[in-house]
């Protein structure tokens, strides 16, 4: 039995009246926790630097090397459990899953403030990587699983945001509870940023368990014509709502067709794009700059970056296909690109500098639309869906790790000619197989394919047309 059979044909005669009602309950709850939680995620992830600088290099004897190693085990262990969690979350409730992963990792940055050595911070590092995988590509399958083609770029984005609004404010929060706190009650000040950064994610982590949905068929709040509306307008765009578990159908949509490579290789390449803005602290202390100049000069950057953002994710939505958003975001970054390094041999003058760090941040937005895109794509089989995400998520920001490290070299700094020649070349690369992509999806070649299903009957149960809606 399929569950579009379990529906009346007829329209809401109030439809537009129920949808606004729809939408509105789920930007207060699930947009709103999930910004605030990407913030968190932010504050917890980055906080490393302030901390090294705050004592924590004396106390735990944290040599260079060990420092490096300190980062890296964040990323073994965030890379390691993206895909398996994105396939958790289709069998569990994301209402109890996303939110128990912001409080574990919140308090593992609490507990962070008690280690004696390295070695626990190492542990403690991978830990968190482990906790905060399933949050991310999570949260991304969550939004998708709810919101339209119309809707979907737009929140997107928001949610991504909330990473660019806490890299503007990351470094004076940190320093600031560093350097105030420092020597209160026998504590120096990186045990404190430790703590009362883990303490806000686990917070939100707490209030995520009374505002989180799961999905349209099971959430306690959305019921009646909200509940029939929202399963309704996803089925009427091809989107399933119910799951079919893992069978060959979703190895096929996966491995058999070319879009997940070209997705995975395109985010790769657009995260390189990001390498310009991501050393211009480097670049400004290297011209002469003080550093608390260099980093403060970050902060309008990354409230622009999210500007930005979100008004890629609105215009993809009004004016529909992804591919064309990410084209021109690729094209428009390495328009400015070429000035970088064109003009003086990638030494700019510090006006024309800054104009062009400026002017190549719709690279950032195309993440919350390549999102979306592969939301959209992979619409028809629920496990395919949420696979495909955390695929793309993992690899896409594992690889230009690698990269960078050969591309954007300090000892080029302040020119990084070869970074910047480098990043041109993935971002010409981008734009062909964002190209390429396109011209598969609506030639509807090798498309992935909905599997045959038998929808649970929980899900038919759960309709109750006649139960009162709650906020």
């Amino acid at each position: 039995m399929n569950y579009e059979d379990a529906l009346p044909d007829e329209t809401f005669a109030n439809e537009a009246e129920v949808r606004k009602r729809l939408i509105r309950k789920l930007d207060l709850r699930l947009m709103l926790w999930a910004f605030f939680g990407y913030f968190a995620n932010g504050l917890d992830r980055n906080n490393m630097p302030n901390a090294y600088t705050s004592g924590m290099d004396v106390d735990l004897n944290l040599e260079s090397a060990a420092y490096n190693w300190a980062l890296t085990m964040f990323f073994i262990g965030y890379i390691v459990l993206q895909i398996p969690a994105n396939v958790i979350i289709t069998k569990v409730r994301p209402s109890i899953m996303l939110p128990t992963v912001v409080f574990v990792w919140g308090a593992i940055v609490c507990f962070m403030s008690l280690v004696k050595n390295y070695q626990g911070l190492y542990g403690l590092r991978i830990c968190l990587g482990f906790a905060e995988a399933a949050f991310y590509p999570g949260i991304v399958f969550l939004l998708g699983s709810w919101y339209t083609k119309e809707e979907l770029g737009t929140r997107t984005a928001i949610f991504v945001a909330g990473s660019q609004v806490s890299g503007a404010f990351s470094g004076l929060i940190s320093g600031a509870i560093a350097t105030s706190l420092d020597g209160a009650n026998g504590m120096r000040g990186w045990k404190w940023l430790f703590i009362i950064e883990g303490l806000v994610a686990v917070v939100v982590g707490i209030t995520g368990f009374f505002l989180l949905p799961d999905y349209p068929h099971n959430t306690r709040f959305i019921t009646g014509d909200l509940r029939e509306l929202a399963i309704r307008r996803l089925e009427r765009q091809g989107k399933t709502t119910s799951s079919s578990g893992l069978n060959w159908n979703t190895f096929r949509n996966l491995l058999t067709t070319p879009y997940i490579y070209l997705y995975t290789c395109m985010f790769i390449c657009m995260q390189m794009g990001m390498g310009i803005v991501q050393n211009f602290p480097i670049i400004l202390k290297k011209l002469g700059y003080q550093t608390s100049f260099a980093n403060y000069m970050m902060i309008p950057v990354w409230i622009w970056v999210g500007i930005v953002v979100i008004a890629q994710g609105y215009m993809s939505d009004r004016f529909s296909i992804r591919a064309y958003h990410v084209i021109a975001g690729g094209v428009f970054s390495f328009i400015w690109y070429i000035v970088l390094v064109g003009v003086n041999g990638g030494n700019l003058p510090i006006g024309l500098l800054f104009a062009c760090v400026y002017l190549v941040v719709p690279i950032y937005g195309i993440s919350p639309i390549m999102m979306s895109w592969a939301n959209e794509l992979y619409s028809c089989d629920r496990e395919s869906r949420a696979l495909a995400i955390a695929i793309i998520n993992s690899i896409g920001n594992l690889a230009p790790n690698f990269i960078n490290v050969a591309a954007w070299l300090v000892t080029d700094a302040p020119a990084f000619r070869l970074g910047k020649i480098v990043t041109m070349s993935m971002l010409i690369a981008m734009v062909l197989m964002a190209c390429l992509a396109t011209f598969l999806e609506q030639k509807k070649i090798m498309l992935p394919q909905a599997p045959q299903r038998v929808v649970d009957e929980e899900m038919v149960n759960n309709k109750k047309p006649n139960e009162a809606d709650e906020f």
